[in-house]
């Protein structure tokens, strides 16, 4: 196979503008209303407090100060914990951030659940020992996450960063929700494969490629279309969504170039990635595929690094036994690609003796590693992986392209902690205080509430 270009042109995503004037002063409004609402007793069912006025006061700052923690204090929130992870902390801020607060997307990565997509098994000793990983939800094409089994909240844990001493004495919920539902909707019909999202935000979809939303303003929309032997090309453009009556959502269509749609998941990769530039924030992709056969799977893990796997490895994968060789594996920063490692194997070793768990960059030649790991820069928003495989594979594809997103997957799922299941699954009916606050990531605004309850 061809090398790709190595100096591919590629055009920067488009940074995130002011917002309209109008949309500032809804959002404002927002915060205002939670303002008034912000302490009254409301579980997520809704009803009265069980305290006094004189009592509410001190637990309203107490559940501001814990909500305050969340948006401005950063440190680790996962630990290997054996052969799984766990969280201990609910520190969501962004290292050194353009301002504050401001919240990290990799941490919300950590803590969204793998919705959707169908259960893998890691069947690979070698890869669960070295992430802790053993289960992983099918995503998109090549795309793997963390299973929701492999994750546990260790509460008592969150409760003592919150409240130290006390911490006993108090429970949480937190809900992190975007502000906005931005979706890509494609109905298109490819190499006799039928491309379409199964998202009720597309439900209806005109033929083509659509952005949805359920908020007008515009959207950068950018197609990222990797081959096999010529590298990436990138094209932008700018959406201005129109109000579609009939399904009560704003749209509008993306012109995607039809040399794009040519040799997906053979010899070439599409990833379209819209973001909303009128603020709130918002963020979604999507992988366009015409082949289940990926070869290899590529996941963002726990620990911050991007994982990639033989598929006879998953229980997923199609189980081709010969090595694979990802020929070029690159990290976009939004500034440009960086090739972070080349010409490297992959073996599965199954009934061939030991294999091993190592950086990319370690494992050329005959290195026998059934998975590696490279570990992006901060500010990455995604990763390319070229991947062929030797003469041996059958009726596999010889090459494909996979890309992994290097942010929530999905981008519009909601986050909830609630740390009164360590000792009920029924939510406690005394509150103390409710605070809630607007947020943005990186990629997304996020409307953040956390509740205390105290016990009497």
């Amino acid at each position: 196979m061809q090398m790709p270009n190595k100096s591919v042109a590629v055009r920067k995503l488009r940074g995130v503008a002011v917002g309209e004037a109008v949309e500032v002063l809804l959002v404002a409004g927002v915060l205002l209303g939670f303002t008034i609402f912000l302490m009254s007793y409301a579980t997520a069912g809704g009803g009265p407090t069980m305290y006094s006025k004189e009592q509410q006061a001190p637990q309203i700052n107490l559940a501001q100060q814990a909500l305050d923690r969340v948006v401005l204090q950063n440190s680790p929130i996962a630990v290997r914990s054996g052969q799984s992870w766990r969280i201990v902390d609910l520190a969501l801020a962004a290292s050194g951030p353009l301002y504050q607060p401001q919240l990290d997307d990799s941490k919300l990565a950590e803590l969204f659940p793998a919705a959707g997509g169908q259960l893998c098994t890691i069947q690979q000793k070698a890869f669960a020992d070295a992430t802790g990983i053993s289960q992983a939800a099918l995503v998109d094409y090549g795309l793997l996450k963390p299973a929701v089994g492999s994750l546990n909240f260790d509460y008592v844990s969150i409760l003592k960063n919150f409240f130290g001493r006390d911490w006993d004495k108090y429970d949480i919920t937190l809900i992190i929700k975007p502000l906005v539902n931005l979706t890509i909707c494609p109905n298109l019909q490819v190499s006799n494969v039928a491309i379409q999202r199964r998202d009720p935000m597309c439900a209806g979809v005109q033929q083509g490629v659509w952005v949805r939303s359920t908020a007008g303003g515009r959207v950068v929309a950018t197609a990222v279309y990797c081959t096999t032997n010529a590298g990436c090309d990138l094209s932008s453009r700018e959406l201005t969504l129109a109000y579609n009556s009939g399904v009560g959502l704003w749209e509008a269509r993306l012109e995607v170039p039809s040399s794009y749609l040519q040799g997906l998941g053979t010899v070439a990769s599409l990833v379209i990635f819209a973001e909303r530039v009128t603020y709130p924030r918002a963020m979604d992709f999507y992988v366009f595929n015409t082949t289940s056969r990926s070869l290899a799977y590529g996941m963002y893990g726990y620990d911050g690094r991007v994982w990639f796997m033989h598929d006879a490895t998953v229980s997923c994968g199609s189980g081709n036994i010969p090595a694979l060789g990802i020929r070029r594996l690159d990290i976009y920063t939004g500034g440009g690609f960086v090739t972070l490692a080349q010409d490297v194997t992959l073996d599965p070793g199954i009934g061939a003796g030991a294999v091993k768990v190592d950086m990319c960059q370690n494992c050329v030649s005959n290195a026998r590693c059934a998975a590696c790991w490279v570990q992006p820069p901060a500010g990455a928003l995604f990763a390319v992986a070229w991947i062929e495989r030797n003469s041996q594979g059958g009726n596999a594809p010889g090459s494909t392209i996979v890309v992994v997103p290097l942010f929530p997957t999905p981008p519009n799922a909601v986050i909830r902690v609630d740390t009164w299941l360590r000792w009920t699954p029924v939510e406690p009916q005394l509150q103390a205080a409710v605070a809630t606050r607007i947020v943005d990531s990186r990629s997304t605004t996020y409307s953040i509430q956390l509740v205390l309850y105290k016990k009497p």
